[in-house]
């Protein structure tokens, strides 16, 4: 399969994952517009498709060992805790 169709089905698989909530959203979404981004220079001929693939799997990679973070919680402040 040439690069550029790997690219292009790597993006849609990033965007599965965040559509799942498989992945952290805000890591997810950041990913995926960083290989839609690859995509597009691949396409106007700016960027080697080996280099753009090799890059996209590497962010795809870090993605997927992050664990989801947890939900935001609020915090109380104590005066006994030191600063």
């Amino acid at each position: 399969m040439p690069p550029l169709l790997q690219l292009r089905a790597l993006r849609d698989m990033v965007e599965a994952d965040v559509f799942d909530e498989r992945v952290d959203a805000n890591l997810g979404s950041g990913v995926h517009r960083y290989v839609a981004a690859l995509v597009r220079l691949v396409e106007d001929g700016d960027r080697d498709p080996s280099i753009a693939l090799n890059e996209g799997l590497s962010a795809a990679g870090f993605l997927r060992v992050v664990p989801r973070l947890p939900p935001v919680r609020a915090r109380q402040w104590s005066s006994s805790c030191p600063a």
